[in-house]
């Protein structure tokens, strides 16, 4: 066995490791699996936004079946189990699901953002062919950045501990290839959706809460109007 898959933690550790992420899988299986069996019961009444919904379970019951059982039985293993391939293929799956999800997540937010407050009848509203659309340029994009090290930009590899596999990581500073793509694939694929993610959802809770506060006054006219806009944003959540 190569020392790079050895596990760097304990076997006690790796054990416990092994039996959260047993529990993990089978509650994402579990969870998701109920999740795509409503949805494709109802599935020519799903609203446009809720593909967004599916794609996300999606996502992560394609990681639960995909990556976790490598984990699980490294943990168990006290070592990465496959070598190579293995590894390359973990990290692989990693990177087109992890990036997927927290772009579903930040278009989600953009999404319920611009919908938040817009009357029901004239409001901003998005058709399934756009969100079919949208969903396939997240899977095309992630799909891209995971393709980028295998085409020599960044590189597959063991994390520090041992039992499990993404990008390389220990490259950062020693080469300008791998520091370069680090960089990009952080901003571009974390930092950048996150801010849009945390920035969505602070607007929603604002005009909200100026909705709320519309409510509250003695402007009868305004009432009616904001108290439509109010509804219009619990329904947003509630898609959600």
């Amino acid at each position: 066995m190569d020392e790079k898959y050895m596990s760097k933690l304990s076997p006690t550790v790796d054990f416990w490791a092994g039996i959260y992420l047993v529990i993990v899988a089978v509650l994402s299986v579990f969870g998701n699996g109920v999740v795509l069996v409503r949805a494709a019961g109802r599935f020519a009444l799903l609203k446009s936004p809720e593909l967004l919904t599916v794609n996300l379970a999606l996502t992560d019951i394609g990681m639960a079946l995909s990556m976790y059982p490598l984990s699980i039985y490294s943990c168990f293993n006290h070592a990465w189990i496959g070598g190579d391939r293995s590894c390359l293929y973990y990290g692989l799956m990693g990177m087109i699901f992890s990036i997927t999800s927290i772009m579903t997540l930040a278009v989600m937010g953009m999404i319920r953002f611009m919908v938040a407050g817009s009357p029901p009848k004239t409001g901003v509203k998005f058709q399934r062919r756009t969100i079919g659309f949208v969903i396939s340029g997240i899977w095309l994009y992630s799909g891209l950045w995971a393709v980028l090290p295998l085409m020599g930009w960044g590189s597959y590899g063991p994390e520090p501990f041992g039992i499990s596999c993404s990008i390389d990581w220990t490259g950062y500073g020693m080469s300008l290839n791998h520091s370069t793509f680090i960089i990009a694939m952080s901003v571009l694929c974390t930092f950048v959706p996150c801010l849009v993610i945390l920035f969505t959802y602070f607007g929603i809770a604002w005009k909200l809460h100026r909705a709320y506060q519309s409510i509250q006054s003695n402007d009868l006219q305004c009432r009616s109007v904001e108290k439509k806009i109010t509804l219009s944003g619990i329904q947003i959540l509630a898609c959600g």
